[in-house]
């Protein structure tokens, strides 16, 4: 029987231009020679090879869920925009909603046309949808991005807000506040804190004019992401009102959802008494985060990983803090909890207040934790390394360079270990980012790209495909290790060539 490590090097896109290309910039040894040596092909890993719409880059989601489930999924992204052309006035938490279009509703979430997290759109037709069902007490609580868009672009998606207000003469902008305070996810509680402070308690930067303000942040060097929180309204969150919570990815949504929902029994900071306050979601939040779901999730079935569990299979997960959900509850098809003989190591990423000031992150810890996994022996290794994408995150193209120079020192290390013990290794991507670091115009880019990934199997007997798709990496990985696929990935083929 073979023994698998999968490496995901997240936000490793493929291509070949130079310019700002912050992989070919690290001069990649271990893994250039790795490409060359073994076979490889290119992965379409965006757009609808992976379930999003046209033009739209891939993301961790996306892609661990993709690289788990082997077989083309609808995304969050596309079940979203199907409700909101066509709701389902049957379902029960609609029909909820409904019932209490006399109270204040608060539409809060990410503002952009990023499409990871949320969309600029969906706004405007969730405002649609409420006006038109008698709703006219609404205000908006909008979350900066620079992150998955331009970081200068905030007025663009505000001003789409404040327009169709002006249009349909009804509701308000209360709030605005980067994503950097408003959606983390590694309990960096002061920045919860300072968003929870805005949405309930009316505190930040009083403004009468949004746009003077944002520049005003500019002036000083504040791109959308990192935007101090802002007050224009006194209509705030209290309890009894309704949010209309419009992120449809979980993981940045539970710490503030949490500080809301859970008020009585949360323990990150001060908060008040929502008893009263209902909070609707698109799709679910976390099993300890009540919210009302106008969604079915879609349901996965026989994921790699829980497929390898029912057959005895035993497995090691292995993460920093950034990408440890993607390794284990995403690549599961959004199964949470223990797995039959899989182990999951979180590793925690450093606290920095950005990840270009520690470009190697915990790439160091990470390898440890797989040279040890392989020692003890597991059946299937599964690791992510952060830092293309978080560095790339930054924008910074020296910082972004250095990362992925880190990460392959560890990729030689690791090779060098998975030879000694008897492993077989298969190398991939997620999705694009630090292979374009500098746009057209010369500005930073910060975004994911739409970028192809690389595949290599670390075997010269093999002979692959040239193309595919994520979706063709489980079957692919169950047919080197002789195992029938199971029947849900029945269609999807092995990238192996008989």
């Amino acid at each position: 029987m073979k023994k698998i490590l999968t490496i995901i090097l997240d936000g490793f896109g493929y291509r070949e231009e130079e310019k700002g290309n912050a992989i070919l910039a690290a001069h990649m040894k271990t893994f250039t020679e790795l490409w060359n040596k073994y076979p490889h092909a290119l992965l379409e890993a965006s757009e609808e090879a992976v379930g999003l719409s046209k033009g739209q880059a891939g993301n961790s989601e996306v892609g661990h869920m993709t690289i788990g489930a082997g077989r083309l999924l609808k995304q969050s992204e596309m079940l979203v925009n199907d409700f909101l052309k066509e709701p389902d006035m049957e379902n029960a938490n609609v029909i909820k909603l409904l019932e209490n279009k006399d109270k204040d509703i608060h539409i809060m979430g990410l503002c952009s046309d990023g499409n990871i997290h949320a969309g600029v759109d969906d706004f405007l037709s969730m405002y649609k949808f409420l006006i038109d069902n008698g709703f006219t007490k609404i205000h908006f609580h909008l979350i900066t991005d620079g992150r998955d868009t331009g970081v200068h672009d905030a007025m663009k998606y505000i001003n789409m807000i404040k327009d169709i207000i002006i249009e349909y003469g009804v509701g308000d902008v209360v709030s605005i506040c980067g994503r950097y305070y408003a959606m983390d996810r590694d309990e960096n509680w002061d920045r919860t804190k300072a968003y929870y402070d805005l949405v309930v308690g009316g505190k930040g930067l009083s403004s009468i004019n949004i746009e003077k303000s944002i520049n005003s942040s500019y002036e000083k060097g504040i791109t959308d992401e990192f935007i101090k929180p802002i007050i224009c309204s006194k209509n705030t969150i209290k309890n009894g009102d309704i949010i209309m919570w419009m992120n449809y990815r979980a993981d940045r949504a539970k710490q503030i959802l949490s500080s809301i929902v859970n008020w009585s029994t949360f323990d990150g900071f001060s908060t008040e008494n929502m008893k009263d306050t209902l909070v609707f979601s698109f799709l679910p939040v976390d099993k300890k985060i009540k919210t009302y779901n106008l969604i079915e999730p879609v349901v996965v079935k026989n994921s790699l990983g829980l497929y390898l569990s029912e057959l005895d299979f035993t497995q090691a997960r292995i993460a920093e803090s950034e990408k440890f959900p993607h390794v284990t509850y995403f690549f599961d098809g959004g199964v949470d909890g223990k797995i039959k003989g899989c182990d999951k190591f979180h590793i925690p990423s450093p606290s920095v207040a950005t990840y270009d000031l520690k470009p190697e992150m915990s790439c160091v810890e990470v390898t440890k934790r797989v040279i040890l996994s392989m020692n003890n022996d597991y059946d299937f290794i599964l690791v992510n390394f952060a830092n293309p994408d978080m560095v790339g995150h930054t924008g910074n193209m020296d910082a972004a360079t250095k990362a992925c120079m880190a990460v392959d020192m560890c990729l030689n290390k690791i090779m060098e270990k998975a030879e000694d013990n008897f492993y077989k290794v298969v190398i991939l991507a997620d999705h694009g980012n630090a292979d374009i670091m500098i746009n057209d115009d010369g500005s930073i880019c910060t975004t994911h790209t739409t970028s192809v990934i690389p595949f290599i199997l670390c075997d010269e007997k093999v002979k692959l495909q040239k193309t595919g798709s994520l979706v063709n990496v489980a079957p692919t990985i169950l047919d080197y290790m002789d195992i029938a696929i199971p029947k849900e990935m029945e269609g999807t083929e092995s990238l192996i060539v008989e």
